[in-house]
Order: structure tokens, then sequence, then C-alpha cells
């Protein structure tokens, strides 16, 4: 499956205006809390329901912690909370909510994560825009080339942008920043 034409260079653009809300240069790190804040959407660990859930946020974050991330829950038609594994590692949570607050920005009808025969509920299509925007909020292509062109290794860009390894590669391969930086350099 392939994102729609155009929607990678879209995500670009809706990811540097977002920085440009935060005042942020379009190489900056992003303030996801404030995206939340300017969308309504109020985010919730899962551990937050430890008291009325032992049992099932023991399974989700500990037991099984790789079965749940994070999912969006509408309430009315307005009000929509992210409930997110705080379990995981922090830029592995940061990812997480880049994804579902990726889902509120487009748009995305709102399903529910479960379906009527307690199967996973979900649509491969919208997933992929929500997965490519949520790691193109947290590197924009922009972000992808300022860490080539400063020389920051991985652990230094992973720690400045607070995203795991494997998202820092995808976004650096994924942008064209490699063959962008090659050229400025000759």
């Amino acid at each position: 499956m392939s994102l729609r034409r155009g929607f990678k260079a879209s995500a670009n653009r809706l990811a540097i205006r977002l920085r440009r809300g935060q005042d942020r240069p379009p190489y900056a790190p992003i303030d996801l809390e404030i995206i939340a804040q300017r969308l309504e959407i109020e985010i919730v660990p899962l551990s937050a329901f430890a008291k009325e859930n032992p049992q099932a946020v023991r399974q989700l974050s500990i037991t099984d912690s790789e079965a749940f991330s994070a999912t969006t829950i509408r309430f009315d038609t307005s009000k929509r909370i992210i409930v997110h594994n705080d379990s995981h590692h922090p830029y592995r949570q940061r990812s997480n909510l880049s994804h579902e607050i990726s889902h509120v920005l487009l748009g995305h009808p709102f399903t529910y994560p479960i379906d009527n025969s307690g199967c996973r509920n979900r649509d491969r299509e919208l997933e992929e825009e929500a997965s490519w925007l949520g790691a193109t909020i947290l590197i924009s292509d922009e972000s992808a080339l300022h860490i080539l062109r400063q020389g920051f290794d991985d652990e230094t860009a992973c720690s400045h942008y607070e995203v795991s390894l494997p998202l820092l590669r995808m976004r650096i391969n994924g942008s064209g920043a490699r063959i962008r930086h090659r050229r400025s350099v000759y």
C-alpha cells in the first residue's frame, strides 16, 4: 500500500505550519502538548486507570506492553482523549501521541479500537497516513536535513528530537535529506 499522491509533501507542510504556530523554525523539535491543547485533546496515561482496572493495566503495561500503544477516544461530538501506554520509553510515547494527534489533524473518522466481534478495528490506509504524518511532525524534512548539516550522530539527534532510532532513520531516509545534503556540499 502506498500513500496518496502528494500526501508526503502535504504532511511536511503541515509539520512546518505546526512549528510556525509555536514560533519555532522549520527544523526545530516540536511540543506535542501545545498541539494537543490547541486541538482540545486531553492526554491521559494508561497508568491513570490502574486503580479501577489493575489487571488490565498490568496486562497492557507489563505482561504484554506491545499490545497497546495509544488510542483516541471521543466523547459526544467534540471531546477527545488520547490514552497512551506510559510504560513505553518516553521517545516511543512521543511517537504514539504524534500518531494519534495525526488522526485528528487529518480528520480521520472515529472508529472504536475493537469491533463487535472483539477483533482489532483498523483501516490500513488511515493508519499509514497517521504513521507518516506522526513521524513527519516529530522530524520534518527540514529537521532531517538540519541533523545531517549539523553532523549530529544518531544518539544526539534522537536525544535532541526525542525520537527512537528507527523513527530517526526512517525520517532521514524518507525525507530525501541525504541526497539534498550531498547536493549542497558539492
